[in-house]
């Protein structure tokens, strides 16, 4: 009995600072001049962050961390409230099933994972966000906008999953 509340407790503060990790991540990525762009791009640490919570979490709470940091970027960003949440709760789901029943999560396999996972959030951002809405030049927008976005936001995967190791060493899971 005392084990199941101990478990419990490590549990809820692994949540907590999931939570407290992406509101700050949030507010590093919208804060002006804070994060350098590359190529006039700046990173989704966001998503970043909720991609590694869901190779390290169960199905369930890997989506409702998805859809939270899909609501601060629908809040950030200045798209329709509830897209990003979708995107990112489906996309969290789908990465958690796989990491917790096929895949043994290490920096490499995390980055394979992030490539994938990355793309598909990024790309259907240029199809919904861009190409759906009739604007011309898609193919410029995706190279130039949306690919550096991506790479960035690759180049961050690294950092997000040493704080999703971190958090897993004084609070456990797998």
């Amino acid at each position: 009995k005392e084990a199941d509340r101990v478990a419990d407790r490590k549990r809820w503060m692994r949540w907590a600072l999931y939570a407290v990790q992406l509101l700050l991540l949030f507010v590093l990525q919208e804060t002006p001049g804070l994060l350098p762009p590359v190529m006039g791009a700046k990173p989704m640490l966001i998503l970043a962050a909720a991609l590694t919570i869901a190779m390290v979490e169960d199905c369930v709470p890997a989506m409702a961390f998805g859809i939270f940091a899909g609501l601060l970027a629908d809040f950030g960003g200045g798209s329709a409230m509830g897209y990003h949440a979708l995107v990112f709760g489906v996309l969290c789901f789908l990465l958690s099933g796989l990491c917790g029943t096929r895949i043994q999560i290490h920096v490499f396999t995390a980055i394979l994972m992030g490539l994938w996972s990355c793309a598909a959030a990024v790309v259907l951002d240029w199809l919904v966000l861009y190409v759906a809405r009739g604007y011309s030049l898609a193919a410029y927008a995706l190279v130039n906008a949306y690919l550096p976005i991506y790479f960035y936001t690759l180049l961050m995967i690294p950092v997000c999953y040493g704080l999703q190791y971190l958090n897993r060493r004084f609070f456990g899971r797998r």
